[in-house]
């Protein structure tokens, strides 16, 4: 017994506790624009297709049949079939054409959804809220005193992984492969299908009873969406400095030629003294502004005057060969220099912070049908990076102000691009 009790002094207490993952996955990881099953599809002539591979797109009610024994590949429409089986779906229930991309469609979609909640490598949290009724909807809490302490008679345990959140509202995919949008108080279920507005009321108004309760990230737990986005940010925002002193003394040190491969060449060039130099590089950026009064006739003797929603957009213009359309992760110059920085330090926070700061530059518009007079204000947004060499042409100081932006309380934080 005392040789046992020795031993468990060794052994080492271990505590559970989830590291946020800085790194983001792309939208066809956790919800591709197909989703792909294998299945039978029963043609309006009443013929059976062999079981093949069927990639399903529900934006565009439309089906691509792939028979990879005869390699026949087909575009199917609703229009060309009665009803579809899959083996995913409730065991290869049969599902006629009008419900398949219609009130069960979000079913079958979610189906489909679940094995990429598995191989999604986002955060992971546990959501408590209320027992689902059907499919989606969720009863109000059932509040009760039990055992002496206040608890909850129908809660249940989602588990799910973050796609992004923000002080108010936290957006992810649960296990059954369902995309939530949701705040404290009720939710919305963004599925991507289209549906009437009658139907879009109905489901929005069935979902508002959807609560969270508390939200477990490892091992800590909150009380809504706000205290866990306090949490994250404040990560977020610690990380950020710390990365940021580390990019900088990662390239002291390297040659100025060396700089000039990786980052292109530069844009300005000051002689500081005899024995320093600064390189700046500039990486122009202009946003235009939109903002419009709207005047517009309600009826013969009243009018309604409104402020419409600011329409932004963005152009980029450069001179250093760097692709600004092919992803939001080139956006401003991070492309090239946080490329470069990758093959020096690819686990740096940096790398996922650039890519969660272009993609709050979105463009947005509101129309609106009546006489609108507006105004075009151009931003000046460009980043500039420099450094300073000395004689021997080496890096001794970097200075980045206004490359990265500080980070800022009420930053959207996302895990995926778009």
């Amino acid at each position: 017994m005392k040789n046992f009790l020795i031993l468990l002094l060794f052994i080492p207490l271990v505590s559970y506790s989830q590291e946020i993952k800085w790194a983001t996955i792309s939208k066809v990881e956790y919800n591709p624009d197909q989703l792909i099953s294998q299945g039978i599809i029963t043609l309006d002539n009443g013929d059976k297709t062999p079981e093949a591979d069927l990639y399903i797109d529900f934006d565009e009610e439309k089906i691509f049949y792939r028979n990879s024994v005869n390699n026949a590949i087909f575009s199917i429409y609703k229009e060309d079939f009665s009803s579809i089986s899959l083996n995913e779906y409730q065991d290869g229930k049969s599902v006629k054409d009008g419900a398949f991309f219609g009130d069960v469609g979000d079913q079958i979609a979610a189906s489909l959804r679940k094995k990429l909640y598995n191989s999604a490598d986002l955060n992971y949290i546990t959501i408590t809220s209320v027992k689902k009724e059907g499919f989606f909807n969720r009863n109000q809490p059932k509040f009760e005193v039990k055992n002496g302490e206040l608890d909850v008679a129908n809660k249940s345990d989602v588990n799910a992984k973050l796609i992004g959140i923000t002080t108010k509202r936290i957006e992810y995919l649960d296990e059954d492969g369902d995309l939530w949008d949701r705040g404290n108080y009720g939710s919305i279920l963004g599925m991507g299908i289209s549906t009437s507005s009658d139907n879009k009321e109905k489901r929005k108004e069935a979902r508002k009873s959807a609560r969270i309760l508390n939200i477990n990230f490892g091992d800590k737990f909150f009380l809504n969406t706000r205290e866990l986005y306090d949490y994250f940010y404040s990560e977020y925002e610690k990380n950020f400095y710390q990365s940021l002193e580390d990019f900088k003394n990662d390239y002291i040190g390297m040659g100025i030629t060396d700089l000039l491969k990786n980052w292109g060449p530069n844009s300005q060039r000051f002689q500081l003294s005899d024995d320093l130099t600064e390189y700046v590089w500039v990486f122009e950026r202009k946003v235009i502004e939109k903002e419009s009064m709207t005047t517009g006739t309600m009826n013969s003797i009243k009018k309604a005057i409104s402020k419409s929603v600011s329409q932004t957009s963005g152009s980029i213009s450069t001179s250093y060969g760097i692709n600004t359309t092919a992803s939001k992760y080139n956006l401003g110059g991070y492309g090239s220099i946080m490329n470069s920085y990758t093959s020096i330090n690819k686990k740096s926070f940096l790398n996922y912070y650039s890519t969660n700061v272009t993609s709050q530059y979105s463009a947005t518009s509101t129309n609106f049908s009546s006489k609108t007079k507006g105004t075009d204000i151009s931003v000046d947004d460009s980043k500039k990076i420099g450094v300073i060499v000395n004689k021997d042409l080496i890096v001794t100081d970097v200075l980045e102000k206004n490359y990265f932006p500080s980070p800022y309380y009420g930053v959207e934080i996302r895990f995926v691009d778009e």
